[in-house]
């Protein structure tokens, strides 16, 4: 029971930092996107003033990098689309994945399914929540070739039920879990507690923004996401209500 009431209270801390996190990037992206339609609209005003063509050239570069900085907030922010939710096997979520992740390494990584075939049908979106499980796969594939040779990394998908799970204030009768784990060269203790915030990434050319949109769409789905990671291993876990007859504690 203390174990089990330690990781609800974890959990709750999480949530809350995420929460938190989300509110602080909303007022930040309304305060950026103000002023870069205004900054957009001048370049255009201006463009159409200039005598030569050639000048226009460096209005150009103003609105294609407001527009580029737009984006980037968006992308932060996270889609404001609900889920479209049906009920979907969650093994075709983790096959499609692995044919798009087998596609782009052209087969060089090694890929084990553990699945539980048992597990009911799940109501999710299943585009949003293909997207999230390869962000995850997809850092993964990085980590491990930032290290060694692809064909040498390993990346398990697994699938498994749990019982009487607690997601936050509401505890579920079942839930569906789904582990990444991969055999890469782990996350920097300092940025496990903070890995889910935007802009947050452990590599040099990384946005930090693939975590942050899959800890999104999970939050939207009234799941959970979890990491636990040390050198050569890492465990991303998704747990997701198999149920809707769940009971606040």
């Amino acid at each position: 029971p203390r174990d089990r009431l330690l990781r609800i209270t974890k959990e709750e801390a999480q949530l809350s930092k995420q929460e938190t996190s989300k509110m602080l990037v909303r007022g930040l992206a309304h305060e950026i996107k103000n002023p870069l339609g205004g900054i957009r609209g001048a370049a255009q005003l201006l463009a159409r003033e200039l005598p030569e063509d050639s000048l226009r050239d460096y209005t150009n570069v103003i609105i294609e990098e407001a527009d580029r900085l737009r984006n980037l907030v968006d992308r932060m922010l996270g889609s404001n689309k609900l889920p479209s939710l049906a009920l979907c096997n969650v093994h075709e979520v983790l096959e499609r994945v692995c044919q798009l992740v087998e596609a782009e390494s052209q087969g060089c990584i090694t890929l084990v399914r553990d699945y539980d075939p048992s597990i009911p049908d799940v109501l999710i979106d299943r585009e949003q929540m293909i997207q999230a499980v390869l962000n995850i796969v997809r850092n993964a594939m990085q980590a491990i070739s930032s290290q060694n040779e692809l064909r040498l990394g390993r990346i398990t998908l697994r699938s498994r039920t749990m019982r009487q799970f607690t997601i936050g204030h509401v505890r579920h009768r079942l839930v569906t879990k789904i582990e990444i784990i991969d055999n890469g060269p782990g996350i920097p203790a300092e940025l496990q507690e903070t890995i889910f915030f935007p802009m947050v990434s452990g590599r040099p050319d990384g946005t930090g923004l693939g975590l942050a949109i899959t800890q999104n769409i999970i939050s939207q789905h009234q799941g959970l996401i979890e990491c636990d990671s040390h050198p050569g291993h890492t465990t991303f876990s998704i747990f997701l209500p198999l149920e809707q007859g769940a009971t606040s504690t």
